[in-house]
């Protein structure tokens, strides 16, 4: 008998390095943005590496930068939305913390953007898979 730990997310995750920021949305007026990049992505969320944690729950500001992409070479786009930590824990054998956030406040053609890019990415992860076997 295994043990095996069913994926409860909705929508597919890929791995992705984008430019993000980070602030809590209650914040003092000497605090400071995090400035950082994300380790993956999907429509529900985003996930990095920070040197400061934050506590779950806690309500922060994301804008994340999505690279031009697509035969049509979309534009670079910068994506502002809202979001609630879902979890921030030690990164073992590192000083940084593995922030994980959902989005709770993003516009529906940015969302749709978000959900564009990632389709886009699968396809060439699949492509570059197949490409890379003898």
């Amino acid at each position: 008998m295994t043990n095996e730990v069913k994926d409860r997310r909705k929508a597919p995750r890929i791995g992705t390095r984008l430019a993000l920021q980070v602030e809590r949305t209650a914040r003092t007026a000497t605090e400071r943005p995090l400035t950082t990049e994300s380790t993956n992505l999907s429509s529900g969320g985003i996930s990095a590496s920070v040197r400061n944690p934050l506590e779950p729950l806690t309500k922060v500001g994301l804008t994340l930068l999505l690279p031009s992409f697509g035969r049509k070479g979309k534009k670079t786009q910068v994506i502002t939305c809202g979001g609630v930590v879902v979890r921030c824990e030690p990164v073992t054998g590192d000083e940084d913390f593995e922030l994980a956030c959902a989005f709770t406040d993003v516009k529906k053609e940015d969302k749709l953007l978000i959900e564009e890019y990632i389709g886009w990415r699968l396809i060439q992860d699949s492509v570059d898979d197949r490409l890379s076997q003898p």
